[in-house]
């Protein structure tokens, strides 16, 4: 079963007809799904959050990202820093990148907003002009986020920054497989 969808499957509890019904391939629980989940605690955590939507786990996510995932050397005055540049990096490894005002939604080719006016009832997305695709944050507005100028930006953090994002997707790639391989060892012990 791809791991993705059956992340999916975790936000909600829903016993369908069909799982009781004895006969033909069992299907996946919640339970089944949840117990598959690596044992990892930061792992389990990042696909739980990203690929479930589960976001009442951000805070935890948050707590054990700085825990983890914060390298000892990397030296800071202000604390809070460290968790905002986490935090920074974590919303934009789970944010796919789609533009928030019009979500992706293409009409003709091209992204657009709906208009009260029945003549021409889409316009063209304005934030993103019509690609769909949210613009990447400029090195000024992700020194505001932290709290530093944009030279310390520039010489220390944003290598920083691409390091943690780095370090995401390879826990999410572990992750999923993990997954993937605890839910056909589960599939098979099924049958």
């Amino acid at each position: 079963m791809n791991p993705k969808r059956a992340l999916t499957q975790l936000t909600t509890r829903i016993t369908r007809y069909a799982d009781t019904v004895s006969g033909g391939r069992p299907t996946l629980s919640w339970d089944d799904i949840a117990g598959a989940l690596p044992k990892e605690r930061i792992q389990s955590l990042l696909i739980r959050v990203k690929w479930a939507g589960e976001s009442q786990f951000w805070p935890d996510l948050v707590w054990w990202a700085l825990r983890e995932l914060w390298p000892q050397e990397w030296k800071t005055q202000d604390p809070r820093r460290a968790q905002r540049l986490l935090e920074l990096a974590l919303r934009d490894w789970i944010d796919p990148g789609i533009c928030h005002r019009c979500g992706g939604h293409e009409q003709d080719g091209r992204c657009v907003l709906r208009t009260r006016d029945k003549k021409h009832p889409f316009r063209t997305c304005p934030t993103c002009q019509g690609t769909g695709i949210r613009r990447a944050r400029s090195g000024r507005s992700m020194a505001q986020i932290i709290g530093i100028d944009e030279k310390t930006w520039r010489d220390t953090w944003s290598a920083r920054f691409a390091h943690l994002e780095a370090v995401l997707n390879t826990l999410e790639s572990q992750a999923l497989h993990t997954l993937e391989k605890n839910l056909e060892n589960n599939d098979h012990s099924n049958i």
